[in-house]
């Protein structure tokens, strides 16, 4: 009797498997769990500052403290320069520009509050890590491993302990989001879904420009996926929609954008200026070797991999084209057997062997799947369950498979790996930078996803092995501890500068030495910093910013012969900076008989375009005081004409200028023709001022200052004082100026007030100090001015003025001898102090009558 088998069809959604199944509580459990240790283990970077790049990508950026309007983030690099400047840096992320914004406005520049986001993201990434791996890798336990992974990481302190790595974080949300998106997509084929995906890979690139890659892992994640018959139209509209947005977006960003890439120094990728052909070429396949070598054993980490961090590779006998040889080579070998097409039988995916197979079996009498007329399939799911259980965890359409049969989810995760990390490999087009720590974190999750893979792989061959199991376990648990314990410590590096650029110095020392010195510098560690710069020029003697800082020292200690050396040898390596200008030109002033040259140097520095200068605010307002020097000296040689023409051209000449500074410029002038006895126009300029600046009580005071020097307006400048009163009563600047006013006016006890009140307000301030000193001194109370110009020296005791002023009262007092000693001090500290030299020969004519 032949009995006939009659196979019900399933119903089409539950023939095909789920792209994301549902949670199950230990998948929530260890969903919660591996972002709560992301989040945990980054809590010690919430007290931290900014440091190194986050100055100039918050602190001193425009956009982020909202003092342009909203259309300039589209506008603006990432650094806030605009993009059709030459000296762009060509980065355009307006999205983590925005979240920076956002950032100000909730809690202004409280580093904190940035670092609780970046914290977020992180946790929020693993989670997504998590489900990125549920829909790639056969075993829990892999998807656990990979997740726990990435989490704990220490690769990616730079990216969530410092602030502008938000860009990375940012862009791996986005990517992993739209993958997700599109893994539903390639279930239902809908077009809210696919519009979804575009849009969060659009999302990813508007936050940093490695999120490109977005599309293209989601086109070949489609084309690798064995998805049930029938669909490969709906698989091409989608594949062909995909790449067509993805060339739109290349196009917009290569094309429409101004200035996509921007040019670097040779320090920032020497590689890319290596001359020989054959080196350049080894060093650049060795450089992602180096990159994967943090992944693998994240010990030695730097802020900077700039310079020589890594030595070029100059010959083929270096042991390190070895690694290379050996990395690129297991890789092809891993992507050869994961591609591969057994030839004893045609590879079928779990999918269709699942959907063929179980209705049959379940109609025969049998009770797994694992083998059905020759094909293999290794879900181990039991009749019983239904074929949606049965597709829904193990393999989620990507055949984990042990045979060289068609093995996607390998695949996969290398397309995780490699294509993300590609437009920062030196090895489709130049970067500035060879090695760089936050772009490891969207790349880090197709290494997590790899070791997950091969963790879960190892945990499915240990079968019932208790001690086998528990063996992996100790091993997993040795690997995340120490990660745990490298990430903590690193957390550290990145709470202050200092500690930063220390932990640097073995790895990248003339970076970190020149970087350090410059801190010390401004924490008044003078002979630290020293040493620091010192060492940084042994180490790189083309360092015009060593030399430069080097220079800053020397002015503070007022060795201002070797300062002028060291910034006329900053100058000769770098042209353009216009900062090294200002401070020659100071310092040369200071020095007294080299004022022409001070001049000539400050117009230099002034006039500076600034081709190419990576930070362009800072160079501007370097350009900004050195027209603001230079307009004093010329004041005061009494070159007024000149000093007009001066300031009208930088009113014209600087573009970036902040109201402020505008301002400033306008009451500058004013002040110059207001000395001309140009009335009409002294007042226009202060108008000006006022119009930029209306709720800045300095520049009622400068209109007032302005109004008293003509002589019939006495009574309309003093309401502009008092007006300036009203509007800033807790500025010193105010009541000093109007004190001035009044001694004009020999109203010396109101002045007297108004200076005590000042320097009340400013108890630091030498200027303050020492002008009540004066007021006493003009009201004849000699033992108090005396005080007040003792407490001005401890102030500034290496100031040569300081001295002669406490020495002028001393001697006014009849106390020659003290009086003497500080005239002696004040000619130690400047040669060729005039006041002091006079004073000096009046005591000794004194002497030689008495």
């Amino acid at each position: 009797m032949q009995t006939r088998l009659q196979v019900q069809a399933s119903p089409k959604s539950s023939r095909r498997p789920s792209m994301s199944p549902s949670l199950s509580a230990g998948d929530y459990a260890g969903l919660v769990g591996c972002s709560a240790l992301a989040f945990v283990l980054y809590l010690n970077t919430f007290n931290a500052g900014f440091v190194y790049d986050d100055r100039r990508a918050i602190l001193t950026n425009a956009d982020v403290r909202g003092e342009g309007a909203l259309a300039q983030l589209l506008r603006n690099d990432f650094w806030g320069t605009p993009l059709v400047d030459s000296g762009s840096h060509g980065s355009w992320r307006p999205l983590c520009v925005l979240s920076f914004r956002l950032n100000y406005l909730a809690g202004g520049l409280i580093p904190s509050g940035y670092h609780l986001v970046n914290m977020l993201l992180h946790s929020f990434a693993t989670a997504l890590v998590v489900l990125v791996g549920r829909t790639l890798l056969p075993s829990r336990f892999g998807v656990l491993a990979a997740g726990s992974l990435f989490a704990v990481h220490p690769a990616h302190t730079e990216a969530v302990a410092g602030l502008v790595g938000r860009a990375d974080l940012g862009a791996c949300i986005f990517c992993l989001l739209a993958y997700l998106i599109y893994r539903r997509h390639m279930v239902t084929r809908q077009w809210g879904s696919l519009l979804l995906t575009v849009l969060l890979a659009m999302s990813g690139l508007l936050f940093k420009e490695t999120a490109i890659v977005t599309l293209l892992l989601c086109v070949v994640c489609d084309v690798l996926a064995t998805m049930g018959r029938g669909q490969e139209k709906h698989r091409l509209r989608s594949v062909t929609i995909l790449s067509f947005s993805l060339v739109c977006a290349l196009y917009c960003r290569l094309c429409l954008l101004p200035r996509p890439f921007a040019a670097f120094a040779a320090a920032d990728n020497p590689t890319a200026h290596e001359t020989n052909w054959k080196t350049r070429s080894l060093t650049f396949l060795y450089l992602p070797v180096a990159n994967l070598q943090l992944l693998l054993w994240p010990q030695d980490l730097s802020f900077d991999w700039s310079m020589e961090a890594i030595p070029l590779i100059r010959t083929l006998w270096d042991a390190r084209n070895i690694l290379s040889a050996g990395i690129y080579g297991s890789l092809f070998l891993l992507l050869w057997t994961s591609s591969g097409v057994s030839r004893k039988s045609p590879c079928m995916g779990f999918s269709e062997v699942a959907d063929i197979s179980l209705p049959l079996v379940r109609r025969l009498g049998g009770s797994s799947c694992h083998t059905w007329l020759g094909l293999t399939c290794h879900c181990h799911h039991q009749v019983a369950e239904n074929s949606q259980t049965a597709a829904s965890y193990d393999s989620a359409s990507f055949t984990a498979s042990k045979s060289p049969c068609y093995a996607p989810t390998r695949l996969m995760c290398v397309a995780f790996l490699v294509m993300p990390f590609l437009p920062a490999s030196n090895l489709l087009f130049y970067v500035g930078f060879t090695v760089a720590e936050r772009v490891l974190y969207l790349p880090s999750v197709g290494y997590c996803l790899l070791f997950g893979y091969g963790f879960g792989s190892i945990w499915r061959r240990a079968h019932s092995s208790r001690r086998y199991k528990a063996l992996l376990l100790c091993l997993l648990g040795v690997l995340l501890g120490s990660h745990c314990v490298r990430t903590l410590r690193r957390n550290l590096d990145w709470r202050d500068e200092e500690q930063l650029f220390r932990s640097a110095i073995s790895i990248n020392p003339p970076k970190a030495l020149g970087n350090l010195g410059s801190i010390l510098s401004a924490q008044g560690k003078y002979d630290e910093a020293k040493l620091a710069l010192t060492m940084a020029i042994e180490f790189r003697p083309s360092m015009a910013d060593a030399h430069f800082n080097l220079g800053v020292v020397h002015q503070k200690q007022n060795n201002l012969s070797s300062a002028v050396s060291c910034y006329r040898r900053a100058i000769a390596l770098r042209p353009q900076m216009a900062v090294a200008y200002l401070n020659l030109g100071s310092s040369l002033t200071s020095l007294g008989d080299h004022r022409q040259e001070a001049i000539s140097v400050l117009r230099t520095g002034a006039r500076l375009g600034g081709q190419e200068v990576r930070d362009r605010g800072a160079h501007e307002t370097a350009r900004y005081t050195c027209y603001v020097q230079l307009e004093s000296l010329l004041r005061s040689d009494g070159r007024l004409k000149e000093a007009a023409s001066l300031m009208k051209e930088a009113l014209v000449v600087l573009g970036l200028l902040h109201q402020s500074q505008r301002a400033e410029l306008h009451l500058r002038l004013g002040e110059i023709y207001a000395d001309l006895e140009d009335w009409e126009q002294a007042e226009r300029q202060q108008r000006l001022a006022l119009h930029l600046q209306p709720r800045q009580g300095a520049v009622y005071v400068t209109y007032g200052q302005t109004l008293a020097r003509n002589g019939s307006r006495i009574a309309e400048a003093e309401m502009w004082f008092k007006r300036a009163l009203q509007l800033a009563p807790l500025e010193p600047s105010s009541h000093h100026h109007y004190a001035d006013f009044l001694e004009q006016q020999e109203r010396h006890q109101e002045a007297l007030t108004l200076r005590l009140r000042a320097a009340a307000l400013a108890p630091h301030d030498y200027a303050l100090q020492s002008s009540v000193a004066d007021a006493l001194r003009l009201l004849n109370r000699l033992v108090e001015a005396e005080l007040w110009y003792r407490r001005a020296v401890t102030l500034q005791p290496l100031a040569a003025h300081a001295h002669a002023n406490l020495g002028a009262i001393l001697q006014m007092r009849g106390l020659r001898n003290e009086a003497v000693e500080c005239y002696h001090r004040a000619l130690e500290l400047q040669p060729g102090h005039d006041i002091s030299r006079a004073n000096l020969k009046k005591i000794s004519l004194n002497w030689d009558n008495t």
